[in-house]
């Protein structure tokens, strides 16, 4: 086979691919295994495409509230004499401690031991951010306009979260406040 023909042979396979993707009723190539021999893209194929788009987000979310778990942890911990969890807002102290004992309780679970950063919420992580603000963000961070562009974003990390999808212009929206903040903030 020449180039050329193996060429129109690549353009005719990815077109076909493309086509028969945006059909419902067609299987997403993309396999989602329960088991070893049990992939739902054969009997629930809407729902696994629509799990394939929705992960990217998911993926930003989830890499970008682990970055801020590290990010407030390090930040106020940087001189070594203070402890990250007596700085915390008293409230949310007690809604983690809380969770901390929903954990012990859930303990038949393999969640492995946990600290407290971890039990932090999206918008807890960023209640801490503006009230350690004066003492430990302001000059890192410099415009608290980023910490409200992240709390704007809270709504569709949740949309994320609670298995719905989120159009493509709140991807973008998503994206720019990632970059906004990584721009600023190097990771």
């Amino acid at each position: 086979m020449n180039d050329g023909n193996l060429a129109l042979f690549l353009m005719l396979g990815q077109t076909a691919t493309k086509i028969t993707g945006e059909i419902p009723e067609v299987a997403d190539g993309k396999p989602l295994m329960i088991s070893d021999h049990y992939d739902l893209t054969t009997s629930l194929p809407d729902a696994v495409k629509s799990a394939n788009r929705a992960s990217e987000a998911y993926r930003l979310f989830f890499v970008f509230e682990k970055y801020l778990r590290e990010f407030i942890v390090e930040t106020i911990t940087k001189n070594g004499t203070e402890t990250w969890w007596e700085k915390v807002p008293p409230d949310v102290q007690q809604e983690i401690d809380k969770l901390e004992e929903n954990e012990e309780i859930k303990g038949w679970m393999s969640l492995g031991s946990r600290d407290k950063s971890a039990l932090m919420t999206y918008p807890q992580l960023l209640r801490v951010i503006d009230h350690c603000w004066k003492d430990y963000f302001k000059d890192i961070v410099r415009d608290k306009a980023l910490v409200q562009e992240a709390r704007l974003i809270a709504h569709l990390r949740n949309t994320i979260c609670h298995m719905t999808e989120i159009s493509d212009e709140e991807m973008e929206r998503t994206k720019q406040v990632m970059r906004d903040w990584f721009r600023v903030v190097s990771p």
